[in-house]
C-alpha cells in the first residue's frame, strides 16, 4: 500500500472526494509554477529561458517549502529568481492566484480520480490494514486510548490533547447528562469528556482555602466583655483592637472572594517578590544657611535637571500585545484541558512579576464578566504592596485585558459565522484563518487591520465568497471599535 500521507484525495462521509493536506500543498505548488510561467511569458521572455527559470524555482520550492502557508514567506526569493520587482510579483500573484489554483485543482482531481478508478485491486498485509484502508480512518499519531470516567477517548500524552467520540455514543452521553447541544458563544463550551468525568468521579474533598490576608484573632478584652458584660462594674472601657488608626492610618483590603471560577485555576496564592529592593526616597539633609555662598558671588547657579526614573513595568505594559494575550490564554487552556495543576503551578512560578499579575487579574476580569463583584481598589492595594507593580500599571493591565478579551470574543464569533457557509467556503476559511487572526492582532491600529484584510479579499475570486468575507469582517471591526476602550 502507498503511504497515506502522500494521498491527494480522500473520500469523506458524504461520498465526495476532497483534497488531503498533501493534495492542497501539491495544488499550491503547481499553481505558483504556472503563475510564474505566465508572468515571464507576459514579459516576452524566451520560452526556453522560461522553462529554465521555472525549473530553478521548482527545485528551490522542493527543498525549502514544506507547508502550504510557507509560499508567501518566500516571495523575495521568487522575485530574485524571476528577475522581476517584488511588488510586481506580489500584484500578479494576488490577481491570478485563485483562478489558476482552481484550474490546477480541477485538473488534479480529474487526474487522481482516473488513477483510483484504474488502480489494480489492493493487497493487504493484515485485516487491520484493510479496515483502515476501506474505512479511510487512521489512528492519530502519538495518541493512545485513555479512560475518562465511563468514556474511552484518544489522548496525546505529550500535549494532553483529547479526541472525544462522535456520533451515537456522544449523543447518548449528552442526553444522559442533560447537556445542551450548543453553548452560548460568550462561554467556553462544556467538554463531553470533562462532563462525563465529573458525573462519575467521587466527590472531591473539601479543602479550606488559605487567604492571603490573615484573619484577625478576637481580642481577649472583647471576649471578656461579651462573656461577663453583665457582671462587670466600674467605668465603661473603650475597647480598641490594634494600633490607633490616627497614628498609622491604613486602608484595609477586603478579603478575596471564596467563590472560584469553574473554568479558571485559583491563583490567589501568587508569591510576589516581597524583597525591600525598591529604592526608598531618601530625605536629603537641608544645607545650613551659613554654608550657602551663592549670595557672595555674582553668578547664577544652575540647578541640575532632576532625573526622572522610567518605570520598566510601564514599558512592559506598553509592549503587552493581543498576540501575547492569545498565547497566554492558549497555554492556560492547555493546562486546564489536561487538569495538570502541578504543571500549571510550575509554569506560573517561572513567570515574571508582570506576567503573574496578568494571569491573576485575568481571573478577576472573567469573574466580573460573570456578574461577580470584584473589589478592584482593595485588589490593587494588596498586589502593589506585595510587588513592584504600581497601581497605574495594574489599572493598565486590567484595561488591556478587557480590550483583548473583546478581540478574542470577536474571533470566536467570526468562526461561528463562517461555519454557516458552504463546504467550499469553509475550505477557503481554513486556508485564510491564520492570516485573518494576524490581521486582528493589529487592533487598535484599524487602518493596518483593514489593509491586511483587503489583501486577503484580493485573493478571493468568487464574488459571493468575497461578499460573505467582507460582511463578516465589517461586522467584526464595527463590534470591536464600539467596545474597545482607547
Amino acid at each position: 500500500m502507498s503511504d497515506g500521507s502522500k494521498k491527494v484525495l480522500e473520500k469523506k462521509a458524504h461520498g465526495e472526494f476532497e483534497f488531503t493536506a498533501y493534495g492542497e500543498f501539491l495544488s499550491y505548488f503547481h499553481a505558483h509554477i504556472d503563475i510564474f510561467k505566465k508572468l515571464l511569458k507576459a514579459r516576452k521572455m524566451d520560452p526556453a529561458k522560461v522553462e529554465e527559470v521555472a525549473k530553478q524555482i521548482k527545485s528551490y520550492m522542493t527543498g525549502n517549502i514544506k507547508k502550504t502557508d510557507q509560499f508567501f514567506e518566500h516571495l523575495p526569493q521568487f522575485a530574485t529568481m524571476l528577475g522581476v520587482p517584488q511588488n510586481e510579483v506580489s500584484t500578479y500573484l494576488n490577481s491570478n492566484f485563485i483562478e489558476v489554483l482552481n484550474k490546477v485543482q480541477d485538473k488534479l482531481k480529474v487526474q487522481e480520480l482516473e488513477k483510483l478508478q484504474n488502480a489494480p485491486a489492493p493487497s493487504f498485509a493484515s485485516i487491520a490494514e484493510e479496515i483502515v484502508e476501506r474505512l479511510q480512518v487512521t489512528h492519530p499519531k502519538d495518541f493512545v486510548f485513555a479512560q475518562k470516567g465511563i468514556l474511552t477517548v484518544l489522548e496525546n500524552p505529550l500535549t494532553g490533547e483529547i479526541i472525544e467520540p462522535k456520533g451515537l455514543m456522544a449523543e447518548s452521553a449528552k442526553a444522559a447528562l442533560s447537556m445542551p447541544a450548543s453553548a452560548e458563544s460568550e462561554k467556553e463550551p462544556v467538554s463531553l469528556t470533562d462532563a462525563l468525568a465529573i458525573a462519575n468521579a467521587p466527590p472531591a474533598p473539601v479543602v479550606k482555602k488559605q487567604s492571603l490576608i490573615p484573619e484577625k484573632d478576637k481580642s481577649i478584652l472583647l471576649e471578656i466583655v461579651e462573656t461577663f458584660g453583665d457582671t462587670l462594674t466600674g467605668e465603661t472601657l473603650d475597647i480598641k483592637i490594634g494600633p490607633d488608626p490616627k497614628d498609622n492610618p491604613t486602608v484595609e483590603a477586603a478579603p478575596p472572594s471564596n467563590q472560584s471560577s469553574s473554568d479558571e485555576y485559583e491563583i490567589e496564592d501568587l508569591e510576589f517578590d516581597d524583597s525591600d529592593s525598591r529604592s526608598a526616597q531618601s530625605s536629603g539633609s537641608s544645607a545650613n544657611d551659613s554654608d550657602d555662598f551663592s549670595q557672595d558671588i555674582d553668578v547664577d547657579f544652575e540647578e541640575p535637571e532632576p532625573v526622572i526614573a522610567i518605570d520598566p513595568n510601564l514599558t512592559r505594559l506598553e509592549s503587552f500585545s493581543v498576540k501575547e494575550f492569545m498565547d497566554l490564554v492558549q497555554t492556560i487552556t492547555g493546562y486546564q484541558t489536561k487538569a495538570d495543576q502541578v504543571g500549571y503551578q510550575n509554569w506560573l512560578r517561572g513567570l515574571s512579576e508582570f506576567e503573574k499579575a496578568v494571569v491573576s487579574l485575568r481571573t478577576q476580569v472573567l469573574k466580573e464578566q460573570k456578574n461577580e463583584v470584584v473589589d478592584w481598589n482593595s485588589l490593587f492595594q494588596m498586589m502593589s504592596s506585595k510587588s513592584d507593580l504600581s497601581r497605574e500599571v495594574l489599572v493598565g493591565i486590567v484595561k488591556k485585558l478587557k480590550n483583548f478579551q473583546i478581540v478574542k470574543l470577536t474571533l470566536d464569533r467570526m468562526i461561528q459565522e463562517f461555519k454557516k457557509g458552504s463546504p467550499e467556503f469553509m475550505q477557503m476559511v481554513k486556508m485564510a484563518w491564520p492570516h485573518i487572526q494576524k490581521s486582528f492582532y493589529e487592533v487598535p491600529n484599524y487602518s493596518q487591520v483593514q489593509t491586511l484584510l483587503k489583501g486577503i479579499l484580493s485573493r478571493v475570486s468568487d464574488e459571493n465568497h468575497k461578499r460573505d468575507f467582507s460582511k463578516i469582517f465589517t461586522m467584526a471591526l464595527n463590534f470591536i471599535q464600539s467596545k474597545f476602550q482607547v
